[in-house]
């Protein structure tokens, strides 16, 4: 994808929707008496959820480095495992490695037979709406919805709205075309991964293609509100238990610098080395970069201006980066088409 593509991508997420072809997106069915005791065995959190519900985990390895950054849903007595992870990652094999003595469940790879179209942006709520159902409007965070076929996630990772349409791959062209159409009204862009990621950089998600290769643990990367402190079996769980009684000396933080900075490049305090750089990319709403640093301790805090590497000034700041749209949209009171009248807040 050109830069001005991608310009106009990342846009359409901040200010409007943007229509992804999510093809890194996997999800996998769990049927069965113990579909749920499988998932508890494999999960670093409490597997306990309502009808309808997501939660927002990981999965680990024995080193407690996570591998794959997913979603837990509950359909009925089905569970759901969605979510990011290698394609060299035999997900079934590694299942199966911890199933211990349950044997009532089977596996069903949903993306043999579906495809993923995320809509993301302020007013993917209203699009969605429009072309799927206003049902879709009773659907808080992190809940599903059964569609006729294939169903809804509402989660996303840009900061902004985001629902995830998993359709079958036969209908995936009637579905694309319909949400093309009906999204010419909203200034739907077709977007692709970059724009998705330089928006779930800004908004401090955890992006596995990036931070993710390094090998850090959930509390160096800031995400051990997906683990639970009172679960004590899950892949991974001896090492936590070690991490936490020694604690740890680095951790991920969120930064802006003026100029180019490239991944791996040291951050420096005066002429000391106090981490690296593990990602940056450029933010059209700031107008400068924004990125991912690994800081040791006790200079890994955010509002720090001391930084700098190679002699350019990096300051250190708490996430999100900007202020995203959907935080200052009612679904009860605005809309796309009057959305100068009703604006609020900085959207620059």
């Amino acid at each position: 994808m050109s830069e001005e593509e991608l310009h106009k991508g990342y846009l359409a997420i901040r200010h409007s929707v943007a229509l992804e072809d999510e093809t890194d997106l996997h999800c996998l069915l769990i049927k069965g008496k113990e579909a749920f005791k499988m998932l508890d065995q494999i999960c670093p959190c409490k597997v306990f959820l309502q009808n309808g519900q997501m939660k927002h985990t990981l999965l680990l390895d024995e080193k407690a480095v996570p591998f794959a950054d997913v979603y837990i849903c509950r359909n009925r007595e089905d569970a759901y495992l969605l979510g990011y992870w290698p394609a060299s990652v035999n997900i079934f094999d590694w299942m199966k490695q911890y199933q211990g003595a349950l044997l009532d469940y089977s596996i069903i790879d949903l993306n043999e037979s579906n495809s993923f179209l995320t809509l993301n942006g302020p007013y993917a709520w209203e699009l969605c709406a429009n072309a799927v159902g206003p049902e879709i409007l009773g659907m808080p965070y992190l809940s599903i919805m059964p569609l006729k076929p294939g169903m809804v996630f509402r989660a996303g990772i840009t900061g902004e709205y985001g629902y995830h349409l998993m359709v079958p791959t036969e209908q995936k062209k009637e579905w694309s075309e319909m949400l093309i159409n009906t999204g010419i009204s909203f200034d739907l862009v077709v977007a692709d991964s970059a724009a998705r990621a330089q928006c779930s950089l800004e908004n401090f998600f955890f992006d596995l293609s990036r931070e993710g290769q390094y090998g850090l643990t959930p509390p160096e990367l800031q995400l051990q509100w997906r683990l639970s402190r009172q679960k004590t079996a899950y892949p991974g769980s001896g090492t936590m238990q070690e991490l936490r009684e020694k604690g740890w000396d680095r951790r991920v933080v969120c930064f802006i610098t003026k100029n180019p900075v490239r991944v791996n490049d040291e951050v420096f305090l005066e002429n000391e080395s106090v981490g690296q750089v593990l990602s940056a990319g450029y933010s059209p709403l700031r107008k400068e970069y924004v990125g991912k640093a690994l800081i040791r301790k006790p200079f890994w805090h955010a509002g720090l201006n001391c930084f700098h590497v190679n002699g350019q000034e990096l300051e250190t700041i708490s996430a999100p980066a900007i202020d995203n749209r959907s935080i200052h949209v009612n679904l009860n009171l605005d809309s796309y088409f009057t959305r100068e009248e009703n604006a609020n807040g900085p959207f620059h």
